[in-house]
C-alpha cells in the first residue's frame, strides 16, 4: 500500500486551529452527529484530540461538499429502513470495494442492528451469509447486484419492488448511492481503521 501513512491514510488529517470557519461549521456538525454515532455504535469517527477520521477528514477540504453529503446522508438515516438492512446493504458495498474503514465501522454498527458475528464476517469477506431475513437478503442482493454485476435482473428487481415498495426502494438505492461515494473517498485516499 505504497503512500499510505499508517494511521491516516494519504491525508494529513487536519487540527481543529487550522480550519476556516467554513471547515470548522462542518466539523462541529460532524462532531455533534457522525462522531456521536460512531461512539454510540461502537466505532471511532475522530481521535481523541478532535482530529477526524475516516471520510470526514477528506470532506473538510471540500466542506460544500461535505455538507451536502452529510444532508443526504441525515435524509437517509432518517428514513424508514430497519438497521439490519441498512447494515448489510452497506457491509455488501464496502467488501466489494474492499473500504478497510467503512468496514470496521459498519461491522460495530451491525452488531448493534443485531446481526451476528458470522453474518458480518460473511458480508466482510464478501461472501453470501446464510440466514438473513428476506428484507436483508433483498438488500444485499440488489447491492450486490449494483456493485459487482451493474445491474438487478428483472426477477430480483420483482421482489425487490414487493417487498420494499417504491418508496424504500428508492431509499435503499440512494443509501448504496451514498456508500458508493463514501468508498470512493476511503479508498482513493487509502483511509485506515483505527489502529490499522
Amino acid at each position: 500500500m505504497t503512500g499510505k501513512k499508517p494511521e491516516t491514510g494519504r491525508l494529513r488529517l487536519l487540527d481543529r486551529d487550522e480550519l476556516d470557519a467554513e471547515q470548522r461549521k462542518l466539523s462541529d456538525r460532524l462532531m455533534g452527529t457522525r462522531v456521536a454515532r460512531g461512539r454510540q455504535a461502537g466505532y471511532r469517527a475522530a481521535l481523541d484530540d478532535g482530529r477526524l477520521i475516516g471520510p470526514f477528514n477528506a470532506f473538510l477540504r471540500a466542506p460544500g461538499i461535505g455538507e451536502r453529503q452529510l444532508d443526504w446522508a441525515e435524509a437517509i438515516s432518517a428514513a424508514d429502513l430497519p438497521p439490519a438492512v441498512r447494515e448489510v446493504a452497506i457491509l455488501t458495498v464496502a467488501a466489494h470495494w474492499r473500504a478497510e474503514y467503512v468496514l470496521y465501522a459498519h461491522s460495530a454498527a451491525a452488531r448493534g442492528a443485531g446481526l451476528s458475528d458470522e453474518v458480518i464476517e460473511h458480508l466482510a469477506a464478501a461472501r453470501t451469509p446464510a440466514g438473513l431475513d428476506r428484507p436483508a437478503r433483498l438488500a444485499h442482493d440488489v447491492a450486490l447486484g449494483l456493485v459487482r454485476d451493474h445491474d438487478v435482473p428483472d426477477e430480483l428487481y420483482g421482489e425487490f419492488l414487493s417487498v420494499f415498495g417504491e418508496t424504500r426502494a428508492v431509499t435503499l438505492l440512494a443509501l448504496i448511492g451514498q456508500y458508493l461515494a463514501t468508498c470512493a473517498v476511503t479508498t482513493c485516499f487509502r483511509v485506515p481503521a483505527p489502529g490499522a
